[in-house]
């Protein structure tokens, strides 16, 4: 039987290809899973140099260069604007720590006192002195030495180290009456410094002695490299 013309056209038109809306679909689940597993592995490898502890650290140091390191750690939420990055490391070198810091831990900001912090076994004692004659820059965090003179003027007057090390709690100037100016007790007025300093609760009764029957002098120190010593 001959075939009738157009016969296999029409037939062919009859049957369109079908797309499985299913197939779709799930096509579509697998693009976005994979671009969200993308974007989760970005996010866990992307990470930032950080400031951390090289060792631990207690509350109230003074911190050093040398108690400071680096390190890579991935940052999210609060952290990223916490943390200390490398190149803020310098910022963190000579101020207090408010709180106990344990080696390879994060430094983030709230570790870092605004002021400088009291020791549990420290008190503070201020010593008033002319204004002359101590380190005009003086500063909180700074560390002196502090240093007592008896008879002053006298041929046997003597000059002692009552502590080794201290660290600068606070320093304020003011006008006062801070010395006899003639022989009959007239006082007149002058700049005095006073000068609060962080000492060993052992110590102070040593201090206020001679605060009352010496004269004290603050002298400011160098900064020793790793010093542990701190309010």
């Amino acid at each position: 039987m001959a075939a009738v013309p157009g016969a296999r056209s029409r037939a062919n038109a009859a049957l369109p290809f079908r797309i499985d809306r299913r197939m779709v679909v799930g096509i579509a689940l697998v693009g976005v899973s994979l671009a969200g597993g993308l974007v989760l592995w970005r996010g866990a490898t992307d990470t930032t140099m950080v400031v951390v502890a090289a060792r631990d650290i207690p509350p109230g140091h003074i911190i050093q260069r040398d108690d400071l390191a680096l390190s890579e750690a991935s940052l999210s939420g609060a952290l990223e604007s916490l943390a200390l990055e490398d190149t803020e490391i310098e910022t963190a070198v000579g101020r207090t720590t408010g709180s106990a810091i344990h080696a390879g831990e994060l430094l983030v900001r709230p570790d870092l006192a605004e002021g400088t912090a009291l020791g549990a076994d420290q008190v503070a004692v201020t010593i008033p002195v002319e204004a002359d004659s101590v380190y005009a820059g003086l500063r909180p965090t700074d560390e002196v030495a502090l240093l007592a003179t008896v008879k002053a003027g006298e041929p046997d007057s003597t000059t002692t180290t009552l502590i080794d090390r201290a660290v600068v709690f606070d320093v304020a100037l003011e006008r006062g009456i801070v010395r006899s100016t003639s022989a009959d007790g007239t006082q007149a007025e002058g700049d005095v410094t006073n000068v609060t300093l962080a000492i060993p609760r052992s110590e102070a009764e040593r201090v206020a002695n001679a605060l009352v029957n010496a004269e004290l002098t603050v002298v400011l120190l160098s900064r020793s490299s790793g010093s542990t010593t701190g309010p």
